[in-house]
């Protein structure tokens, strides 16, 4: 399957991982895509700006993010110093809040992008009136 963003196209847009860690994070990102697009943009001749552009806060949103990263990190969500006070997240609680940010960002970059039959790439079946 062909990649939606290629290493070099990754760096040249500022993109600072590894070519490792790039490997690992596209192919999640780009399951991404294709979960919001139902797979619309795999059979397209040439990759749209919109979903390399999409790809990048994906694939970062990825690295940052991740299992790992989530695991990894403190569960402390807010903290407040007056009257201290400090409130916990889950990692399934953060995950969850990390997803529905990736989404919203990922649908906002594609909403009005089409695939090469002219079908809205998050169309869903259903006509906004």
């Amino acid at each position: 399957m062909a990649r939606y963003l290629t290493y070099e196209e990754y760096l040249s847009r500022g993109g600072t991982l590894g070519e490792t860690d790039f490997g690992a994070c596209e192919l999640r990102a780009r399951k991404r895509i294709d979960s919001l697009t139902y797979c619309r943009v795999r059979g397209m001749a040439e990759t749209p700006e919109a979903v390399k552009t999409a790809m990048m806060s994906a694939i970062e949103a990825v690295f940052a993010y991740g299992v790992n990263a989530l695991a990894a990190a403190p569960p402390l969500a807010a903290f407040t110093a007056d009257g201290y006070s400090e409130s916990y997240q889950s990692a399934q609680e953060r995950s969850e809040a990390v997803d529905k940010a990736l989404k919203r960002e990922i649908e906002a970059l594609l909403a009005g992008v089409t695939d090469d039959a002219g079908v809205p790439l998050t169309y869903a079946g259903v006509k906004c009136l």
